[in-house]
C-alpha cells in the first residue's frame, strides 16, 4: 500500500503542476509511464488504476494547456477545420454503439464510456502535440527524454532473459509463455507489466533514435543508433510480432513518403536496405546469440506468416463479427480492455483481438462507417499540415517521421488492439504525435524571416526568396511584428 499510495501522490502533485505548467508535467508523464509499471507489480493488490491513473496528468496538461494558450487553441480550429468535422463525425461513429450498450446492459453506460474514452482519447493527444512545439528543438526534446527513459527501464528485459531474481522483473501475477514449432518461448516483460506493452516502447524507442540520428548537423548520430541497437534486443526478447514489425513499418512508410514528398532517391535506397537489413538480421542470427536463437525464429515468422495474420484482420474476423454480432454490433466498450473490471455482464464472447473486429463489433457496420469518414478528414487536416510548410525544409523530414510513427502503431493496432484499448496513456501518445505533425508548422512559420510587401501595405508579408508568400490574417501566421 505504501509505494502504490506515493506513486498516486506523485501523480496528483504533476496533474496539479500542469494546470500551472503543461509542458513540464507531460515530460514528467514520460517517466510516470514507465515508473508505473513496476510500482504496480511491487504493490500489495496490484491494482489497475496505477495504469490508468497517468492519464490524468496528460488531461490536466490539456485544462493547463488551454488556460495557458487559448488564442493557439482557437487558431488551430482555423488552420484545420477538418479535425472538428473529424471529432464530429467520431461521436456519430460512437452513438449506434452507445445506444447497444445502454439499452441491452445493466450499468451498460460504464462499458459505454470506458469504449468513449479510448475512441476520443486521441484527440487529447491531438491538441498537446499541436500546442507542443513552440521550437522545432521541442520535439527533438520530447524524443530525448522518451528514448533515455525507456533505455534504462529496458535494462529489466535483459535481467529477466538472463533470469535473474530483481524486484519488478516479469509478468503481472503470471508467466508469459508461446509455443511455436517445436520452440517453448518465455515472452519477457522487463519492467513492464506485460510483453507487449515492453514490445511497444522499445519499438517507439528504436523509432524516435533513428530520427534523432537524422536530425540535420547531428554531431554523435552514432549514439542513437546506438541506443536504437541496444533497444532492438528487447523488441526481440518480447517476443510479439505485432510490436516487432511496428519498426519495420515505420521504415518502409518513411521510405515512401520521403520519395514521394522529396524525391530524395538515394536516402529513401538507404532507409529500404536498413528496413531490408533489419529483417535479414534477424533471420541469420547465429543459434545461441538470443537465448539460443527461439526468439530469432519466431521474430522471422513475420515474413511467412506477417500478411496471412494481418489479410484475416479484414476478411475472415470481419464475416464472422458481423454474423455474430449483426450490424449494429453489440455495443460500445464490449471489446475494450477493462471492461472485466467493471463487472458488466455481456453477450456473446469477446473473442476479437485484432483492432478491426473490435470496431466492427464495438460499432456496428454504421459505426465503422462513420469512423472511417472520420479518419479521412483527420487525413486531409495532416495533408493541410505538409502543405503549410514550404518545400524542402528540413522539418516535412520531420513530419513525415511522425506520420511514420502513426502508421506503424495504426498497423499495430489493426493486428491487435489490445495493447492499446486498456491504456489511456498509449492513446493519448499516438495522438500526440498526430498533433505534432500538425504543429510543426507553427514554429517554421513565427521563425521564418519576414519584412512586409510595401506594394501590398499591412495586408501580406513575405517568407524567403523561393517560398510562397503568406496573407497576414492566414491561420499559418502565429504573428504579426
Amino acid at each position: 500500500m505504501l509505494i502504490d499510495g506515493l506513486f498516486l501522490g506523485i501523480v496528483a502533485v504533476m496533474a496539479l503542476l500542469a494546470l500551472g505548467n503543461w509542458r513540464t508535467a507531460l515530460i514528467a508523464a514520460l517517466v510516470l509511464d514507465v515508473a508505473r509499471d513496476p510500482v504496480r507489480k511491487l504493490s500489495e493488490g496490484q491494482s489497475s488504476l496505477t495504469t490508468i491513473i497517468v492519464g490524468g496528468v496528460w488531461l490536466a496538461a490539456l485544462l493547463g494547456a488551454a488556460n495557458k494558450e487559448p488564442r493557439e487553441l482557437r487558431l488551430m480550429v482555423r488552420r484545420y477545420p477538418q479535425l472538428k468535422s473529424s471529432l464530429t463525425l467520431l461521436v456519430l461513429a460512437l452513438t449506434p454503439g452507445l445506444l447497444v450498450s445502454l439499452v441491452n446492459y445493466n450499468h451498460g453506460w460504464i462499458l459505454a464510456a470506458i469504449g468513449a474514452a479510448s475512441y476520443a482519447g486521441p484527440f487529447v493527444g491531438v491538441v498537446l502535440g499541436y500546442l507542443w512545439p513552440r521550437r522545432v528543438g521541442d520535439v527533438y526534446y520530447w524524443m530525448k527524454v522518451y528514448v533515455l527513459v525507456n533505455s534504462v527501464f529496458l535494462i529489466g528485459s535483459v535481467l529477466e532473459a538472463a533470469e535473474l531474481n530483481f524486484p519488478g522483473l516479469g509478468g503481472l501475477k503470471m508467466k508469459w509463455i508461446r509455443n511455436y514449432g517445436t520452440d517453448l518461448i518465455t515472452l519477457i516483460c522487463g519492467f513492464y507489466r506485460s510483453p507487449d506493452v515492453m514490445g511497444l516502447h522499445a519499438a517507439h524507442v528504436i523509432i524516435f533514435a533513428v530520427l534523432l540520428a537524422f536530425r540535420p548537423r547531428q554531431k554523435f548520430a552514432w549514439s542513437w543508433y546506438a541506443i536504437a541497437s541496444w533497444a532492438s534486443i528487447s523488441l526481440i526478447l518480447c517476443g510479439r510480432r505485432k510490436m516487432i514489425v511496428i519498426p519495420l513499418i515505420f521504415l518502409f512508410t518513411h521510405v515512401a513518403l520521403l520519395t514521394v514528398v522529396t524525391g530524395r532517391r538515394k536516402l529513401a535506397l538507404t532507409l529500404s536496405l536498413l528496413a531490408i537489413g533489419s529483417v535479414a538480421a534477424v533471420q541469420l542470427i547465429p543459434d545461441g546469440i538470443i537465448v539460443e536463437n527461439e526468439y530469432a525464429r519466431f521474430a522471422s515468422s513475420i515474413a511467412s506468416e506477417g500478411v496471412e495474420r494481418a489479410s484475416r484482420s479484414f476478411t475472415d474476423i470481419v464475416v464472422t463479427t458481423v454474423r455474430q454480432s449483426g450490424w449494429m454490433g453489440d455495443g460500445l466498450g464490449t471489446v475494450t480492455q477493462g471492461r472485466q473490471y467493471m463487472g458488466v455482464v455481456t453477450q456473446g464472447k469477446d473473442w476479437q483481438e485484432d483492432g478491426v473486429g473490435r470496431l466492427f463489433k464495438e460499432l456496428g457496420i454504421p459505426g465503422v462507417a462513420c469512423m472511417l469518414l472520420s479518419g479521412t478528414m483527420l487525413l486531409a487536416a495532416l495533408r493541410s499540415g505538409f502543405q503549410a510548410i514550404p518545400y524542402g525544409h528540413p522539418v516535412g523530414r520531420l513530419q513525415i517521421g511522425f506520420c511514420g510513427v502513426v502508421a506503424a502503431n495504426l498497423a499495430s493496432f489493426a493486428v491487435s488492439h489490445q495493447a492499446y484499448s486498456g491504456d489511456p496513456s498509449t492513446v493519448l501518445f499516438v495522438g500526440f504525435c498526430v498533433g505534432l505533425i500538425l504543429g510543426l508548422p507553427r514554429p517554421v512559420w513565427s521563425e521564418a524571416p519576414a519584412t512586409p510587401d510595401p506594394a501590398q501595405s499591412d495586408d501580406r508579408r513575405i517568407v524567403p526568396r523561393g517560398h510562397r508568400s503568406i496573407p497576414v490574417e492566414s491561420p499559418y501566421v502565429t504573428s504579426v511584428e
